[in-house]
This record gives structure tokens, C-alpha cells and sequence, in this order.
């Protein structure tokens, strides 16, 4: 194809997960609603008016909760038929990625909480204190910030976990629904750059040239599954039986465990999990399927066990009293201390719990044996004592740190635009990578949904200029100052007269 014949896209979604999806079907919504019900914007300001003192009681006349738990409407594009293309070099289908690896770790149900599923969590609202709670432990411990999560035991309901054939099935619905499915191309994308003059970006793939007007990176961490640097294994060449348990994925595959391991089964086999994780815990679940003689999982840190990979005070109705002060936040420093704090690294729920016997693990040295074909290795616990073992596989379980300098697709572009914040490129990132204004959920699912939200809202802004044909009527909505009309500061009265 020439460059005369290349098609301009308004907008080109690189990665087919979660946060991909969510940005998709909400461009393509034509009925949006807000980013939180009304309800929840009630709870923040009766949470903030409660930590608060007041010289006197105040009365309203307004009652709470008279109504459904509507959404207030939010942005909408869809009217506008935005040109949308989606690349991944997993495959030509949504949610390819994710479902192959959750296939091959057998996980039968998310960590993410929702409502209304069958599997219910015991045990989580329970840590949460109610209102007569909170004020004997005030009596207690005198008047100070109580930073509990707070409750109101006249709703109270407990948190359950998603099945991964409904969620599955649920994300179908909604490419059927918005007809998501012929948007999809299998293609890897090479460099990424942007030219000020014609305003586009220029996406070198596997598949050829592609020109957008906008680009969203829904791609996760942004780095390559890799050996850790400070393991003893990194700088030895041609190391026999050791990876990661992402590098090299076997396709179609029904075990995700290295074909060396599943190779000669019929004699005893050992391996080593090194990680710290749920995805450790899940391996080493896999690997007790597959008849592996011994497994040694390796703890890098301490044991924590969670429900979910963030508190619940980030992920519940709640939510809004701890989001508010992330994005008050006066620098990007204190957002991302508060992100390490409320994730806290890798955890288990309690369901892998009684699969970790070992604590604070690390393997202080690690030699090939010829003789035996295996791993000699030399651990070290948290006690200092020294322990050896010989392994047939060792298998790296461990996470990685959100990076976009690693991301060798848009390194041209951070070359050139090498400023932190760059409101004049139209260039949106998603997921793990927006965490330091999506908050410590934003590799969840809940990261997903306020990411499509935010990302939807700017593409609105923007994409009146896109259309001559669009400036007439887009013009004065854009006059209009919500901020004003919801104050009762300006009334609709003053719309209409504008248009007559």
C-alpha cells in the first residue's frame, strides 16, 4: 500500500485485554454514564463531612436515597463514527492473551471483586468498622484520624469473586454488542512516532504502515517477562532448565509449565518456583496436576495474604474518599508512594495459602550439575540457614515494574517529546502504565473501567476538530459551563437563547 492510499484512523488501540476493550466499547457507547453514581458522590461528601468538626448540627430537608442509583451522563463520541483499529501480536481476537493464560494456569475465578457471582469472599466486609465501633475505639484512643475503612451496617453486603467463564462470556456480550469483532488485527508493532506538522502518529508493524490521529497503549507493564536482574542466573550464559514462566509461552498448549519439565515424566522430576505472588502459587497448583515429584516454591519476601491485590477502601463503594486524596495529591512522588503502600508487592489470596511453607527464601548460589542434569542450588531463609536442593527446572514466577522507557515501539516518541507532560500529543496510556492517575488499582479491572472513562472523555474534546463538518455543532456545546448550570449559578433558560 502507498502512502497516498494509507488509511488515517481516528483512533489506533494497541493490546486486546482488559483496559483495551473497556476504551473500545466505551468510544463506541452511545449512551454513556458518568464515572460515579450519584450515590457514591452522596457517600464521599457524607464521608468527608464526618471527619470534620462542626460547632453545630445542621438539618436538611433533603432525603437521602429517594431515588435509583442513577448514573449522571458523561461524554459521548459514538454519534461521531470514529474510525477505531486495534493491533496485537497475540492474535486477531479480544482478550486472546488473557484467556490462553488463564487456560493454562487453570484459574477458575478473578481476584477482582463484583456483587452479584455464586463464589463469595467470608470474612471482608467484616474487618470494616461500623459507626458504633468507630466511636467506642474514638473514646479509647482519644480524638485523632481514624483511618479504618468505613461502613453502614444498614447496608451491609459482603464481596464475591467473578468466574472466569462468566467474565469471559461478559466480555463476548460486549463485542457483539458494539460489533468490536472485525476491528481486531494480529500485528506487532514496531516503533511509534509523531509528526507536529500533520498532527498524526505513525505506527511501523509487522503488517505494514498504519497513521492514526490518536494512539492508546493498553499493553500492561510495558516490559518483556525476564530472569531479575539480582538473580544469580541473569549473567550466565546458555543457563540449561531455567525461565520465566512468560518467556516463551508455548502456544496451544494446555500446560503452561516448560516442555523439558513435561518431557520423561516417567521418572521422578524437581522443580523450583521462584516468585512470591499468586501466579507462583498458581504454577506450583499446576505443576502438582502434572505428577511433578517435588516442588520447591521460593519466597523472595514476606507472606502476605489478601483478598484482592489492593485494600478494599481503593476498590469499594467507598473508593472515592481514598481517590480523592491520590489525585490531590501535590506531586506524581506522593502518588506513587501511595501506590507502593496500597499494593505492597505480591500476595496470596487465602484459597493458595497452605501452599507456601517456606518464608523469606533467596538462592545465594546456583550451579549445574552434569552428573544428575539438574540445578544445585544453595538457599538461604530469613534464619540464615543454609539449605541444599537439586532441581531439574527452575522457574521464575516473579512480576515486573511498570516501565514505558522499556516499551521499544515508542521510544522515537519519548525521544522526541523527552518533557514529562505534553498535553499537545494526543498519545493515552492505560492500565499499569496510567497508575499515577488511575491509582493503585489501575492494573485491575477497576484501573480498566476509570481509565476507558478518562481516556473517552479527552477523545471527546478533541475529536470536534477532526470533522469540518462537526465545528458548527460541536461550537456551542463547548460554550457551555456545566460547572455554573449545576451551581444554579446559570440556568437552561439562558441556553435556549443562544439558539433562537
Amino acid at each position: 500500500m502507498s502512502d497516498e492510499d494509507t488509511v488515517i484512523h481516528d483512533v489506533l488501540i494497541i493490546g486486546t485485554g482488559p483496559c483495551g476493550l473497556a476504551v473500545t466499547a466505551r468510544l463506541c457507547e452511545p449512551f454513556p454514564s458518568a464515572l460515579f453514581t450519584e450515590n457514591e458522590h452522596r457517600r464521599f461528601h457524607i464521608l468527608r463531612s464526618s471527619t470534620q468538626r462542626r460547632s453545630k448540627p445542621t438539618r436538611t430537608s433533603r432525603r437521602l436515597d429517594t431515588g435509583t442509583d442513577r448514573f449522571v451522563s458523561g461524554p459521548c463520541i459514538a454519534n461521531h463514527g470514529l474510525d477505531i483499529k486495534v493491533l496485537d501480536a497475540n492474535g486477531d481476537s479480544w482478550m486472546s492473551a488473557w484467556n490462553e493464560k488463564f487456560k493454562a494456569l487453570d484459574i477458575s475465578h478473578l481476584r477482582s471483586p463484583i456483587e452479584d457471582e455464586l463464589k463469595e469472599i467470608q470474612g471482608v466486609v467484616g474487618k470494616e468498622l461500623s459507626k458504633h465501633h468507630r466511636k467506642k475505639k474514638k473514646q479509647r484512643e482519644g480524638k485523632r484520624t481514624q483511618e479504618a475503612t468505613y461502613i453502614d451496617e444498614r447496608n451491609r453486603q459482603d464481596y464475591f469473586r467473578p468466574s472466569q467463564a462468566l467474565f469471559r462470556d461478559y466480555c463476548q456480550e460486549t463485542v457483539e454488542r458494539y460489533g468490536l469483532s472485525g476491528i481486531v488485527e494480529k500485528s506487532r508493532v514496531l516503533f511509534i512516532s509523531y509528526d507536529r506538522s500533520t498532527t498524526l502518529f505513525t505506527v511501523q508493524s509487522s503488517t505494514g504502515k498504519k497513521e492514526a490521529r490518536t494512539a492508546i497503549l493498553a499493553i500492561g507493564s510495558g516490559q518483556e517477562p525476564r530472569i531479575p536482574f539480582d538473580s544469580p542466573f541473569h549473567n550466565i550464559p546458555n543457563t540449561p532448565a531455567v525461565r520465566h514462566i512468560f518467556d516463551c509461552f508455548p502456544p496451544n498448549s494446555d500446560s503452561i509449565l516448560p516442555p523439558p519439565v513435561l518431557t520423561g515424566l516417567s521418572h521422578s522430576k524437581t522443580i523450583a518456583i521462584i516468585g512470591g505472588g499468586l501466579t507462583s502459587a498458581q504454577i506450583a497448583q499446576v505443576a502438582s496436576y502434572q505428577n511433578i515429584s517435588k516442588i520447591h516454591l521460593i519466597l523472595r519476601g514476606p507472606l502476605k495474604t489478601k483478598h484482592f491485590d489492593v485494600d478494599l477502601c481503593w476498590l469499594a463503594k467507598y473508593k472515592n474518599e481514598s481517590m480523592s486524596r491520590f489525585w490531590k495529591a501535590d506531586e506524581d512522588y506522593e502518588r506513587w508512594e501511595m501506590m507502593k503502600e496500597a499494593r505492597g508487592g505480591g500476595s496470596l489470596n487465602p484459597e493458595y495459602r497452605e501452599i507456601v511453607k517456606r518464608l523469606w527464601t533467596t538462592i545465594r548460589d546456583g550451579k549445574w550439575d552434569e552428573k544428575q542434569s539438574g540445578w544445585s542450588l544453595e538457599l538461604s531463609d530469613r534464619n540464615k540457614i543454609v539449605q541444599d536442593i537439586v532441581v531439574d527446572q527452575v522457574i521464575y514466577a516473579t512480576g515486573e515494574a511498570a516501565n514505558i522507557g522499556s516499551v521499544d515501539a515508542i521510544r522515537p516518541i519519548l525521544e522526541e517529546c523527552p518533557i514529562e507532560v505534553n498535553e499537545e500529543v494526543p498519545l493515552f496510556v492505560t492500565g499499569r502504565l496510567g497508575g499515577l492517575r488511575l491509582g493503585p488499582a489501575a492494573g485491575n479491572l477497576e484501573g480498566a473501567r476509570l481509565g476507558a472513562e478518562f481516556i473517552a472523555g479527552k477523545i471527546a474534546e478533541i475529536s470536534s476538530a477532526w470533522r469540518d463538518g462537526d465545528d458548527s455543532n460541536t461550537g456551542s456545546g463547548e460554550e457551555i459551563d456545566m460547572g455554573r448550570l449545576g451551581l444554579g449559578r446559570s440556568n437552561q433558560f439562558e441556553l435556549l437563547e443562544g439558539h433562537t
